[in-house]
């Protein structure tokens, strides 16, 4: 007897209940594994033909955890009443009754024996939402660079905006439907820069007062940024009009997005971007400008990410370069 109360109280398996569940999922009904399973049991480790049914404990029942009832459960009366359950549920809510399992063996049925113990509905359906919200698909960020065309002065930066949409989920855990919704919590931003911060701000756009992020003075280069969100579960019961948290975190990688990072100094020049030269004659060939500091008639940040580091050394070394990808901008 004290090894099936101390089983009780630790409520192996889960049970169903009846106001939770309602009128299919009531006590002294027998279910197949399918639907009770949906109702909570702990069905996993049992058979296809297997039939459950909750019921509580009488305290004429002396048995131990291994004792199998062969035709019926005892029905509790004056002579043997129900146990107290040894659990406390919250207020207004009564314990649920444990699950007992007739299991198919052989050919054959071989009787009743306990499956569960007594369990709070709020515990079980609790822990039916950390299994839903754990598995819980959560679509990345998307964000906002700007400028938006793929490049950034050092000086001037970058600024990045994230959505801050929650995403939902829709679910049905043991009969109830539940919304599960996760919500961003802190953004942490890497660049191969060797940069990593961290912020539960998501930024704003320009036109919101968005601050950029800036770079050191160092030689003209392509920057890659990576976003990964922290987010926290939350579920409501009662169509998102409360909601409770979710236990654990979650994490998502967003896309990454590559940044050409100019450094422009300023020199003096014999001729204007139109080709007009101090000498009064046309200049010759490309002008220099913020996009082509080079000179080559090539915007640099439209050279494909996997080419950049090739173009920026054939031109330091003065060579042509002939190859014709680019990046599409827009």
């Amino acid at each position: 007897m004290a090894v099936v109360l101390a089983m009780l109280a630790a409520g192996v398996g889960n049970a169903g209940g009846e106001d939770f569940w309602g009128e299919t999922g009531r006590d002294n009904v027998t279910l197949n594994g399918v639907e009770a399973g949906t109702f909570g049991a702990p069905t996993s480790s049992g058979g296809g033909h297997d039939k459950w049914v909750r019921h509580e404990i009488c305290e004429g029942m002396k048995f131990t955890s291994a004792e199998i009832f062969e035709m019926a459960i005892p029905d509790c009366g004056p002579d043997s009443p129900a146990i107290t359950p040894p659990v406390t549920c919250p207020a207004n809510e009564a314990p649920l009754n444990p699950w007992w399992v007739n299991r198919f063996v052989g050919g054959a049925y071989r009787g009743w024996e306990l499956a569960s113990g007594y369990q709070c509905t709020t515990d079980l359906l609790l822990a039916q939402v950390a299994q839903a919200w754990a598995t819980m698909p959560i679509a990345p960020n998307t964000y906002v660079v700007q400028p938006g065309d793929g490049y950034a002065v050092a000086e001037l930066g970058v600024n990045l905006a994230v959505d801050t949409n929650p995403r939902t989920m829709n679910a049905t855990l043991l009969g109830t439907p539940v919304i599960i919704r996760a919500i961003a919590t802190q953004y942490t931003w890497t660049n191969t820069d060797g940069t990593t911060w961290s912020s539960a701000n998501p930024g704003k756009p320009y036109e919101q007062g968005g601050t950029p992020f800036t770079f050191p003075l160092r030689p003209e280069h392509r920057t890659t940024f990576t976003l990964t969100t922290t987010w926290r579960g939350e579920f409501s019961i009662n169509g998102g009009a409360t909601w409770r948290d979710a236990p654990g975190t979650a994490t998502t990688t967003s896309t990454s997005t590559t940044v050409h990072v100019y450094n422009p100094h300023a020199h003096r020049v014999d001729c204007d971007l139109d080709g007009n030269c101090v000498s009064g004659t046309p200049g010759a060939g490309n002008q220099k400008t913020l996009f082509d500091p080079d000179g080559d008639g090539i915007d640099n940040y439209l050279i494909p990410d996997s080419k950049i580091d090739a173009y920026l050394a054939a031109r330091e070394a003065g060579a042509t370069w002939t190859d014709t990808a680019r990046k599409s901008i827009g």
